[in-house]
């Protein structure tokens, strides 16, 4: 019988094997042996760099407790060929490294490290019974209180109320195309009685949400995501997919069937948040726009902003001449308008008075410059490049405050510009 470093003991034979816990892993080198199923592995990356960082695994044992496993970089084609989610593995040799305090997917405080001399294989009889998953649910108090800490990742389980805007009472049309273009698809859900949650879910994740959306025979209703981030944008609680984060349906694993059967029972509940009220636009501050146009992950996106009109920009014209169709500039051609838009291209355009003033607003975060665009309702007969002086009625407007509806567009994401378009009208809430 040998003893390994921490001092439990352990021996080592083919006809009599002793495997340890995971509530048995201490931190520091173990030279005994592990037994686990395989729920999942990811690729974890640097955020800003894209650098691989390892392979991370999610790990559970015959007595169902869960743990993190990791893989070094270097050493992940040794063992990537044999790994297969839902298989029972063997390990001999490893490390017991601290478990992360930040995004943590297990409650274990170690980590199961892959080390030089590390040896797995796969495990076709296997004695004794293993569960298939372990999740990690919490309340909605519990998404408040870990917002932006970037500490525990939970699982969130729920029926959705609105996919990609749109609601369940007739089944929405998801197009793959476009979700894998956009790389990205929201629904709101709700966890049993609790409030509405905007769940944004990003590259795989949303993928995987469309294919297995589409698939299903009947509209699916029940929604269990896994490692989910939470954020708050504007005084809202989002929560956000991450690259490990998993998507299950009505009847994929026993916790959706459960879900399924209890909202089957309490059919009230399924209609008692409006729809109408869930699609309202966030407010944010001056400060939380900037802040979301940061982010590697922001997408075009509508907000509303209740901001102080301080100034109103002059040096450059406020009105123009507009095409038609598409509203974008209209330049005189040799004997017509034509569009300057690539998309639209349209000769013999029919002008549209249309006006682009740039103000200076502020509010108690930050300031900002708005581009308010809309319809001029006048001089419709002046010329593509007639330039009018910015008339007194915008100018009347300083110091006034409005809630305006904000539209954050790929040219503001590029970062060509800091200024903010604003869509008109501005919502009557002066003050």
């Amino acid at each position: 019988m040998a003893m390994k470093r921490n001092g439990k003991s352990h021996v080592s034979s083919d006809s009599d094997e002793k495997f340890i816990s995971f509530k048995d892993v201490s931190l520091g080198p173990h030279e005994a042996q592990l037994r686990f199923r395989l729920i999942h592995f990811w690729e974890a990356r640097n955020p800003v760099k894209k650098t691989l960082i390892g392979l991370e695994m999610l790990l559970i044992d015959e007595q169902g407790t869960v743990i993190q496993g990791f893989i070094p970089p270097g050493r992940i084609k040794k063992y990537l060929p044999e790994m297969k989610r839902g298989s029972v593995y063997k390990i001999i040799n490893f490390y017991g490294l601290k478990n992360k305090p930040v995004y943590r997917v297990a409650d274990h405080f170690a980590t199961v490290s892959f080390a030089w001399n590390s040896e797995m294989s796969v495990l076709h009889e296997i004695p004794i019974s293993f569960d298939e998953d372990r999740f990690r649910f919490h309340s909605y108090e519990d998404f408040e209180a870990n917002c932006d800490l970037k500490g525990d990742l939970y699982d969130v389980i729920g029926h959705m109320k609105l996919v990609d805007g749109q609601t369940l009472i007739v089944r929405p049309s998801l197009d793959d195309m476009k979700i894998a273009t956009t790389r990205h698809i929201m629904i709101h859900v709700q966890s049993h009685d609790g409030p509405v949650l905007k769940l944004y879910l990003w590259d795989q994740a949303a993928t995987d949400f469309c294919k297995k959306f589409n698939s299903c025979e009947n509209t699916p209703t029940v929604l269990l995501v896994t490692i989910v981030n939470t954020k708050r944008l504007g005084g809202t609680l989002a929560l956000s997919s991450m690259s490990s984060t998993r998507v299950f349906m009505d009847y994929d694993v026993q916790q959706t069937r459960d879900y399924f059967t209890w909202l089957g029972s309490n059919p009230e509940i399924a209609n008692q948040v409006s729809a109408d009220v869930i699609t309202k636009r966030e407010t944010l501050t001056i400060a939380h726009i900037f802040f979301y146009m940061t982010q590697e992950s922001a997408k075009a996106a509508f907000f509303e902003c209740t901001a102080t009109i301080d100034d109103v920009v002059h040096g450059s014209p406020w009105y123009y001449i507009a095409c038609s169709e598409c509203h974008s500039k209209a330049n005189n051609g040799p004997s017509s308008l034509i569009c300057t838009n690539t998309k639209c291209g349209k000769v013999n355009t029919a002008g549209v008075p249309q006006y682009r003033a740039k103000i200076s607003v502020y509010d108690n975060s930050e300031q900002a410059f708005f581009v308010l665009l809309g319809d001029a309702g006048a001089n419709k007969s002046e010329g593509a490049d007639h330039e009018m002086p910015v008339p007194e009625a915008l100018i009347s407007t300083i110091g006034q405050t409005h809630k305006f509806c904000v539209k954050v567009t790929d040219h503001t994401l590029s970062g060509k510009s800091r200024a903010i378009t604003v869509t008109p009208p501005i919502l009557d809430d002066r003050k």
